[in-house]
């Protein structure tokens, strides 16, 4: 089950770091893919307890990883997507697309 927790986690993270695939899935619905929009994202986020995993330092990595997994979380729950075709052009929106390259680069290194 951890096993699978962290690839679905890093699964899904790749997914909001890549426009393209949000421009395919989530835009044109072009293909199925179970993060079928932003919102799934964070709720699968979510379900996998991402969240208070970070919260509760369940996913141990250097100071700066957790400053910058923490600050990808926190603009992730801030963002408010009511027009997908407005998101993918959004300054802020790409750079939650960058950080959640980051994170996910980041929990690559570590079992959790």
């Amino acid at each position: 089950m951890m096993k699978n927790k962290s690839v679905n986690v890093i699964d899904i993270l790749k997914k909001i770091s890549d426009i393209n695939f949000q421009k395919e899935v989530w835009l044109e619905g072009k293909y199925w893919d179970w993060v079928s929009s932003f919102e799934e994202a964070v709720n699968l986020l979510e379900d996998y307890d991402f969240f208070v995993d970070v919260n509760e330092n369940n996913i141990r990595v250097t100071e700066n990883e957790k400053k910058v997994i923490e600050n990808f979380n926190d603009k992730l729950m801030e963002y408010e997507s009511n027009n997908i075709e407005l998101m993918l052009s959004d300054n802020n929106w790409k750079n939650i697309v960058n950080m959640a390259y980051e994170v996910s680069e980041i929990l690559k290194k570590y079992n959790w």
